[in-house]
């Protein structure tokens, strides 16, 4: 009875613990590993396993930006399963890293970490975390390799809460400046953004913000007319030299 009690309240409860075959991956590829679960000291139902995909996302409350934790995919794994003490179990686990993913690039770049959850019947919930980076995949290499080409180098690359995203309830904004001598020297800034997409694979928003140069200049930046935007949709098969022209008719 005394054990039974413990564990209840986590002490000598069954735990978890998640192996990733590599905590660095690229977007669009398949995430794989094994989770491991160790019995405690008394017979435990698991009514379940849980992966979550989180990352800190930027989010205004009361007029401050702070950074909360936020689950942008998941995954649920296995049927009702008893624990016997002392016993162990192995489950292994694939998921897919969607192209929407949260990248491991620039400043500001968030943390983003693998979840594991244990749904255990009477007992606090034991609970793995693992960090993972996420790098770009082929599409998104190809369109920053085509910014660089046009002068732009990556700066920051802030993940913040968005409703403009149902996928995945969050929107990455990579901000690019132009590199000095760049022919693009009247941008301020070139931001670049994912969406999902009814045509293709992604839809690719693009925003450019001029500086301002005279009184016409300053007014359009004061008004927000200065920042103009597209929207393209991606088949994921455009080559960087097609993304590269893409990108110079909507910035110039």
């Amino acid at each position: 009875m005394f054990d039974k009690v413990m564990a209840a309240i986590g002490i000598g409860n069954a735990q978890v613990d998640t192996r990733l075959a590599s905590s660095v991956i690229r977007s669009g590829e398949t995430l794989e590993g094994e989770i491991h679960i160790q019995g405690g000291k008394v017979p435990q139902e698991i009514s379940g396993l849980v992966l979550d995909l989180i990352s800190e996302v930027i989010k205004e409350v009361d007029d401050k930006k702070i950074r909360v934790p936020h689950t942008w995919a998941r995954l649920a794994l296995t049927d009702p399963m008893t624990v016997a003490a002392g016993e162990s179990h192995v489950v292994k686990f694939s998921m897919e890293i969607p192209l929407l993913s949260p990248l491991s690039v620039g400043r500001q770049q968030p943390k983003t970490w693998v979840a594991t959850r244990a749904d255990i019947d009477k007992a606090i919930d034991p609970r793995d975390r693992d960090p993972l980076e996420i790098r770009p995949g082929a599409l998104h290499e190809k369109l920053f390799n085509a910014m660089k080409a046009l002068g732009f180098h990556l700066n920051g690359a802030p993940l913040e809460a968005s409703r403009r995203n149902p996928t995945t309830g969050c929107i990455q904004e990579f901000e690019f400046k132009p590199s000095p001598g760049s022919r693009f020297g009247h941008l301020d800034e070139a931001e670049l953004a994912f969406l999902p997409s009814q045509d293709g694979v992604l839809d690719l928003l693009i925003q450019r913000d001029t500086k301002a140069r005279g009184l016409g200049s300053m007014l359009a930046e004061v008004s927000g007319s200065d920042e103009k935007f597209y929207r393209v949709s991606l088949s994921g098969n455009e080559s960087q030299d097609q993304l590269e022209t893409m990108l110079d008719q909507a910035l110039s």
